[in-house]
């Protein structure tokens, strides 16, 4: 293909040439209608593009310009027609300029078509420059500024939609961009945090297991619920993913249904159309004493919760995800870097938030404490200096906050008492009634 083309553009630019050269070698070129060089020229290109398209308009910008330099060629150098109808020629070579101009504006290399539209630009601008009766400088200008709005007309045809078409892959990169930093923030939030807790759980059990024996055995019950747990987030992650290309998921073990012989099709109904399964919602607060009964049952930190009951009614889904991801990552730095922690209270408390607001907005407070706790085992510190040195986390909180501050709310972190506390506060939907506080 690309042998293709380049032919075609060779051939265009040798037809080009030779209109130019045949002419002075013979020395005819003042029996030639005024013009009528740069014409014919123009027209063979055009017919070439139109011939060759689309392979064509990505190797018009070399062609268009030889077209063009001939053009200021036969401006300079021609002698202007005295018959009335003798610029006819060379009008109709401007159209076509013109057209090639957009083509080369919307499809060319970006380089090769400035330099083709400033010399078929020039071209087109002054081509009337020697049919002034008085070349004074005012009405030279003002012909060459005339002739200049065209010239802007085709690029602007054929350079906004270049420019939309620029937009648009921008778009698709910063959207897939922001996909991939979703998925990142999904595993983190949701996969790491089971991840961790099957980590402690090993790690307690080969503590035990030369002790005690029999206590490895709920361990490794509780490290089976946890690879569940990370499984399915795992699975909802890469479901969303489908989803947002288009595409379904489909089972394996889905039943298909045979088709019918041909003396039954008639009769049989036709079996019920087997659909996806719905999206799974993120989960929200409303799931929180779930979560917090497994990071409980998980490891030897004890976690509480005070939440109303009626809290999950006031937020929206997005900012009821937001204050779940907040709690799992929480509790995935104190199983992390405070494994020593004896309790983790996770408090979510109605408040006002600006009072000077009109009106004023209700909001959410929430908090994770942990304590200092004992943080005398070695393992454990031994386990923290291993992952210090490895570089695990840094992240998470910096995205945390990104994403609170995406919903309206705020976000603070720091030490607390020996030991570390994350507070949000998130905008609600409407405030919780006076008996649910």
């Amino acid at each position: 293909m690309r042998r293709h083309v380049g032919t075609g553009t060779g051939t265009c630019l040798t037809g080009c040439a030779a209109l130019t050269a045949l002419p002075l070698a013979y020395r005819t070129w003042p029996a030639i209608p005024y013009g009528a060089v740069p014409a014919l020229a123009s027209a063979a290109l055009l017919l070439w593009v139109a011939v060759r398209w689309p392979r064509s308009r990505d190797r018009l910008a070399g062609p268009l310009a030889l077209v063009g330099g001939l053009s200021l060629i036969t401006t300079a150098a021609s002698d202007p027609p005295s018959e009335p109808w003798g610029p006819v020629w060379r009008l109709a070579e401007m159209a076509m300029l013109l057209m090639l101009l957009a083509v080369v504006a919307r499809w060319a290399p970006l380089r090769q078509a400035v330099i083709a539209a400033v010399v078929a630009g020039v071209a087109v601008a002054t081509w009337t420059l020697p049919l002034m009766p008085e070349p004074s400088v005012l009405p030279l200008a003002g012909a060459a500024a005339f002739w200049t709005l065209p010239v802007l007309g085709a690029a602007v045809v054929g350079g906004y939609p270049r420019l939309v078409e620029i937009r648009r892959r921008r778009l698709v990169v910063e959207t897939r961009r922001s996909q991939q930093l979703e998925l990142a923030q999904d595993l983190h939030d949701f996969v790491a945090h089971d991840i961790s807790g099957i980590v402690a759980q090993a790690q307690a059990a080969r503590f035990v297991a030369a002790s005690d024996p029999g206590q490895a055995l709920p361990a490794l019950e509780r490290i089976e619920r946890a690879g569940l747990n990370a499984l399915a987030s795992m699975d909802r992650t890469v479901r969303m993913l489908h989803e947002a290309h288009g595409d379904t998921l489909t089972r394996r073990d889905t039943p298909t249904h045979a088709a019918p012989p041909p003396q039954q099709a008639s009769t049989l109904p036709a079996p019920p159309p087997v659909s996806a399964p719905p999206p799974e919602p993120l989960p929200g607060v409303d799931q929180l004493p779930t979560l917090i009964a497994r990071f409980t049952a998980a490891g030897a930190t004890e976690a509480r919760l005070t939440m109303p009951p009626a809290t999950p009614e006031t937020l929206s889904r997005a900012t009821s995800s937001t204050a779940y991801r907040m709690v799992v990552e929480a509790l995935t730095n104190v199983r992390r870097h405070a494994p020593g922690a004896a309790r983790v209270d996770v408090t979510l408390t109605p408040a006002i938030g600006n009072l000077t607001a009109h009106p004023v907005v209700p909001t959410l407070e929430i908090e994770v404490i942990n304590d200092a706790g004992t943080a005398t085992a070695t393992a454990f510190s031994a386990l923290r200096h291993r992952r210090g040195r490895a570089g695990h986390g840094g992240r998470g909180l910096t995205s945390l906050r990104a994403r609170v501050q995406a919903t309206g709310g705020t976000l603070t972190y720091g030490p607390h008492k020996g030991g570390w506390q994350i507070r949000a506060v998130l905008p609600q939907t409407h405030p919780l009634p006076p008996e649910a506080t």
